[in-house]
């Protein structure tokens, strides 16, 4: 019987491949115009509601950009 080792960077060098594949994915789009990013002002950020701490009444006015519903809510 022989005991394997994993190699424990072998795993992130699989990670780090993949993400330089989409990187290059990404970039070629890019270049070729097919994919166009634009600034997106803070106020206008909507994914704001995922990733910060928000007042009431943001939350509800993100809410609603994201045609997101109260499940909740009874019919």
């Amino acid at each position: 019987d022989q005991l394997w080792i994993e190699d424990p960077l072998s795993d992130i060098h699989d990670r780090i491949r993949h993400i330089e594949i989409d990187r290059h994915f990404i970039k070629e789009k890019l270049n070729n115009g097919l994919v166009v990013t634009t600034h997106v002002p803070i106020g206008l950020q909507v994914v704001d509601i995922f990733t910060k701490r928000l007042l009431a009444a943001r939350f509800q006015e993100l809410n609603g950009k994201l045609g997101m519903i109260d499940i909740h809510l009874p019919t």
